[in-house]
């Protein structure tokens, strides 16, 4: 067995594989293909200390070599005690940064305004807000559709498939699939089942093609264009910024990492600065 056989084994999303493997590759260039022959444990952390990586880069390195050598059942406790370091440092430097970064809005501001396009009735306000600030997406990812059914679905656009009970988001589409893979999350929230429904039931007799609706009809990929149904007409970054100045740890923004499709290292420099 191979160790993309055994990413595989472990039932792990095909993006985390993905990114697993060409992690692999880089412990390769770094190391070379017999590194664990030739090296302890220890003598890989000291190899990868004086490569001129991030942290953030150096973590998810150490954690895809940690994994391969647990798949090599070779003892790897010098690496697990490497990442918990880093770690540390990346929470230090997340904890540290922007104290003093004051925003007009904050977090709780973003969901009452949320709340407030549910009660005036405004379904593609709440829609597009609602991705805003849940999945911190980026433009791209509010070119949509919706369906009611899987079939209606390709693998070069983006939807919204109202289910039984849940909206299943679909992102084929967006800047750094290359990197993540396609995104797929449920969303079980009661008020955004009901708005992405009735936007559907309001626009299929009037749809070009009545099994998928365009959340927007003429999509430019414009700030304009989302900041016009956004909560107080905020750009997308701008989002970011105010919730990650709510909690800008590290485990705020690697989940925001995840969920956004974009990298600690991005998050850090574009995101979570002075200004």
């Amino acid at each position: 067995m191979d160790f993309n056989q055994y990413l595989i084994n472990q039932n792990l999303a095909d993006s985390t594989i993905n990114n697993h493997m060409r992690n692999y590759d880089k412990i390769i260039n770094i190391l070379g293909e017999d590194f664990e022959y030739e090296y302890s444990d220890e003598d890989m952390i000291d190899s990868l200390r004086k490569q001129r990586l991030t942290l953030s880069q150096k973590l998810t390195i150490s954690s895809t070599l940690s994994k391969y050598l647990k798949f090599r059942d070779i003892e790897n406790e010098k690496v697990v005690e490497y990442i918990f370091e880093l770690n540390n440092d990346l929470r230090k430097g997340y904890n540290q940064r922007n104290k003093n970064l004051k925003y007009d809005y904050t977090k709780r501001d973003l969901i009452n305004e949320l709340n407030k396009f549910y009660t005036e009735n405004k379904p593609k306000h709440y829609i597009v807000s609602y991705l805003l600030i849940k999945f911190n997406v980026r433009n791209t990812d509010l070119n949509l559709k919706i369906v009611k059914h899987m079939k209606y679905t390709n693998k070069e656009d983006n939807f919204l498939v109202i289910r039984k009970h849940s909206i299943m988001y679909i992102r084929n589409n967006f800047k750094t699939k290359t990197s993540y893979g396609v995104k797929k999350n449920e969303i079980k929230n009661n008020r955004f089942y009901e708005m992405t429904e009735q936007f559907y039931n309001e626009n299929k007799d009037t749809s070009i093609d009545e099994n998928r609706i365009s959340l927007f009809n003429t999509f430019h990929n414009s700030t304009k264009l989302e900041k016009r149904y956004s909560v107080f007409n905020l750009k997308e970054s701008d989002i970011v910024k105010i919730i990650l100045g709510k909690d800008n740890s590290l485990h705020k923004a690697s989940v925001i990492s995840s969920k956004r499709g974009t990298s600690l290292d991005t998050l850090e420099n574009s995101y979570n600065i002075r200004k």
